[in-house]
């Protein structure tokens, strides 16, 4: 289960961030600190917004950073950064981002399989408020179980 992977130390509340790239980079910062993949990865992740544009943003007010692993992911890893104030990524419908829970996965099997479990926490639509409100990792962490 993914709550599994989800530590304290990968849980960051109330993170100011100018943009949507600054977002991003501490969300990722998380997974570098805790060993799960490089800087290159969270570059990847950016790039991949440049690309494609914002389809990260999954649902109002919630987006899953991630990026096609290249070598640059050692192991999988879930991070969880909650935004104040909210920051727009440039979506029509789902801005501002209140939310990112970033992962990463050595290989696309596992990335889907990630992507899959944490769709489960939409199926609450206060899941957004619900992790905003959070003022610690171990209360992100406790919502974060409720949702599984």
């Amino acid at each position: 289960m993914l709550t599994d992977l989800l530590k304290p130390e990968l849980v960051a509340c109330h993170v100011e961030a100018s943009d949507w790239e600054e977002a991003i980079r501490a969300c990722g910062k998380l997974l570098v600190d805790a060993g799960k993949c490089d800087q290159s990865y969270v570059d990847a992740m950016i790039s991949s917004v440049h690309k494609f544009g914002p389809y990260m943003v999954l649902e109002e007010g919630i987006a899953m950073p991630h990026a096609q692993a290249d070598g640059n992911v050692s192991e999988a890893g879930i991070c969880v950064v909650t935004l104040d104030p909210a920051v727009a990524f440039g979506h029509e419908d789902f801005d501002p981002v209140h939310v990112l829970v970033g992962i990463c996965a050595p290989d696309p099997k596992a990335h889907l399989g990630c992507l899959a479990e944490l769709s489960q926490m939409f199926e609450d639509e206060d899941c957004v408020a619900k992790l905003s409100a959070c003022d610690t990792p171990e209360q992100v962490l406790e919502t974060m179980r409720s949702f599984f």
